[in-house]
């Protein structure tokens, strides 16, 4: 389990969860997240456009612990060091997909979706 920080002014965002990570995504904010919530580090520019998607904001102070793969490089290499993040990997590759080698080609250039 990664271990939780000391207390910070963070924001809390609800609402539009799948939104909002990907407004914090596009920013590249360290980001924690819970089932009903992301804490984010306070930040003007980033509070201005969660806040201009509609989701609910409110500032807190509170142990922040940023998921992995938005935490600070700093933050992941002393998780890793201290034993408290597993790091796994997986691959998914399959061959083509020639479904209808028989078929005729379609024409270049545009075609229809009628």
């Amino acid at each position: 389990m990664p271990e939780t920080s000391t207390m910070q002014t963070l924001t809390e965002v609800r609402g539009d969860l799948v939104l909002a990570a990907l407004c914090v995504g596009q920013f590249r904010a360290p980001c924690q997240i819970d089932s009903d919530r992301l804490l984010v580090q306070a930040d003007e520019a980033l509070g201005q456009a969660l806040h201009a998607l509609g989701l609910e904001l409110r500032m807190t102070s509170e142990p922040f612990t940023p998921a992995p793969l938005f935490a600070p490089e700093q933050t992941i290499l002393g998780q890793v060091a201290h034993g408290s993040v597993a790091r796994r990997a997986s691959v998914h590759v399959h061959g083509s997909h020639d479904h209808d080698a028989d078929a005729p080609e379609e024409p270049a250039g545009r075609g229809s979706n009628a």
